[in-house]
């Protein structure tokens, strides 16, 4: 009745929590992302420049931050790397863009921030590409 409690059971119950937040957090992420793909494949010029950069070259970054590197780690390619681009997205984000404004208004930015932090110091997780396509294999 209560399997979960067991310590053999705890590799089994952490790589499914690996999976759960390594899927769950970018798929929240794409809701935020999917609306500046679709204005950038539009060609919208009006994207905030934080980095001063220029508005397209913002906008591409944004699309990188909020569409690309969260399918990498749902999918769990090149997952530490693609939490990266994370956190530094976050960082523009928490830091530069809300730089002024009250920690409510950071708040999102920082628990993205976090999770990808988290991410990137647990990595992808026995299930993944990351795991299946670079892990050594003893015979």
């Amino acid at each position: 009745m209560f399997d979960f409690f067991k310590p053999s059971s705890k590799v089994a119950y952490t790589d499914w929590g690996i999976l759960v937040l390594r899927v769950c957090v970018p798929l929240l992420l794409l809701t935020h992302g999917y609306d500046k793909l679709l204005s950038f494949l539009n060609g919208a010029a009006d994207f905030p420049d934080p980095l001063h950069v220029g508005p397209r070259i913002s906008h591409a970054l944004a699309v990188i931050g909020e569409v690309i590197a969260p399918l990498l780690v749902i999918i769990g390619l090149w997952t530490r790397v693609a939490a990266v681009i994370e956190i530094i997205h976050f960082l523009v984000v928490a830091f530069i863009m809300h730089a002024g404004e009250p920690l409510g208004e950071k708040e999102h930015g920082l628990l993205f921030l976090i999770a990808y932090v988290t991410i990137l110091l647990i990595g992808a997780g026995k299930y993944s590409l990351d795991r299946s396509l670079y892990q050594k294999r003893r015979f």
